[in-house]
């Protein structure tokens, strides 16, 4: 029997009739972790593997080094599962525990810096339902990243045969860890597909989340940063292209517990056609994080007057000596930047396209993997019209 959960709650409710308090997500009876799971196919690439190493035989290896070890355990029974609450929401992580869905653990030997970079290459096959569980913990004074890059088998965002995804993720940095984790989602219309992730960060330490969100029909993504100890950093860059028929729903949350910790939350996305997006972005100052700042900003360019965009930007304070900034930014392409560039000879779809993909391309540029940024980019420029 399928299973229908609420997910993507706010922290705290708003009008019922603004529709945002939450979302609906539908998970197929069949859906369970892939055979062979997704994170068994790791590749590992060197820290000192450069753009010319990348491109050579040899540059790339299956074998993980001695400072990084990865283990197979039943997803709730990991101690960090219970520590790092995901941005959809607890029946999110019900799902999981229910199901008994393995996971793949992942963790870093302390005081081990720039260990390298950690590739997986998925291919979202059609007519499967799957959910993919990770770990990541990176013990004390490590540093350890992470690239998930999912696209379809036929290579194409407009590709229409159909599927589901569900990915949770748990991030846990210990004292003076950093986490990189970049997620790239390219899988076709057809697909419904959710993005999960929770964070937390001891003292000194550091999560940076990147996604870009290019495919899917049906796409939920949630994050939650619990920066529990002082001097913690959370940062976010998220890129998203919709069109047709999509629609995407985002509830970003970042509770700021310690001293002087920082967090900074960039949105950057386009709709287009018949699109629907609803962006809920929360920065909670919880008491005793003075000294602590926080930012989120999105900002939305609207291709289409057919579009459904809705932003719910929220700062919760329960100190005093805080920091927050946040804010919407919702427009259309301007006469101005059009007339630039008509003077410079390009037509106005011309102008549009160049536009759309810039957007996009900047949020790539945070892709540490030169081979995959430019694999991306080119993808950005075939696929973004």
């Amino acid at each position: 029997m399928d299973q229908n959960l609420q997910v993507n709650g706010l922290p705290v409710k708003t009008y019922r009739f603004l529709k945002v308090n939450e979302t609906a997500l539908t998970v197929p009876s069949e859906a369970g972790r892939g055979d062979p799971g997704m994170y068994d196919h790791i590749i590992y690439r060197a820290a000192n593997a450069g753009a010319e190493a990348a491109g050579r035989e040899g540059a790339v290896s299956e074998s993980l080094p001695d400072c990084i070890s990865a283990d197979d355990v039943v997803f709730a029974d990991c101690p960090e599962f219970g520590k790092t609450p995901g941005g959809m929401g607890p029946e999110a992580d019900s799902l999981f525990a229910d199901r008994h869905i393995g996971a793949k653990v992942i963790r870093t030997v302390g005081g081990t810096e720039d260990v390298g970079v950690l590739i997986v290459n998925y291919s979202a096959k059609p007519n499967r339902s799957v959910l993919e569980p990770l770990v990541v913990h990176a013990e004390r004074d490590s540093e350890i990243t992470i690239i998930v890059n999912i696209l379809e088998e036929e290579g194409s965002v407009c590709a229409a045969s159909k599927g589901f995804l569900g990915f949770s993720t748990k991030l846990y940095a210990e004292v003076g860890a950093k986490i990189n984790l970049i997620h790239v989602f390219r899988p076709g219309r057809g697909f419904t597909c959710f993005d999960d992730i929770g964070a937390y960060c001891e003292e000194n330490a550091q999560v940076t989340l990147t996604t870009l969100q290019l495919g899917g029909g049906e796409v939920i993504l949630g994050s939650r940063a619990t920066l529990a100890g002082d001097c913690s950093i959370f940062e976010n860059h998220t890129g998203y292209y919709c069109s047709g028929h999509t629609s995407l729903d985002m509830n970003y949350i970042v509770d700021q517990y310690g001293k002087d910790t920082e967090s900074e939350m960039i949105f950057h996305g386009v709709l287009a056609d018949q699109a629907r997006k609803t962006f809920r972005g929360t920065i909670d100052f919880k008491s005793g994080s003075s000294g602590s700042i926080g930012e989120e900003q999105e900002d939305t360019l609207l291709l289409s007057p057919e579009v459904v965009n809705k932003a719910v930007p929220v700062i919760l304070c329960a100190e005093e000596d805080v920091e927050g900034h946040h804010g919407a930014t919702i427009g259309q392409l301007s006469d101005d930047m059009l007339f630039y560039m008509r003077s410079r000879g390009y037509s106005d779809e011309e102008a549009r396209r160049v536009i759309v993909q810039a957007r996009l391309k900047s949020v790539a540029e945070h892709i540490p993997d030169e081979r995959l940024r430019w694999e991306v980019g080119q993808w950005i420029e075939r696929n973004i019209v």
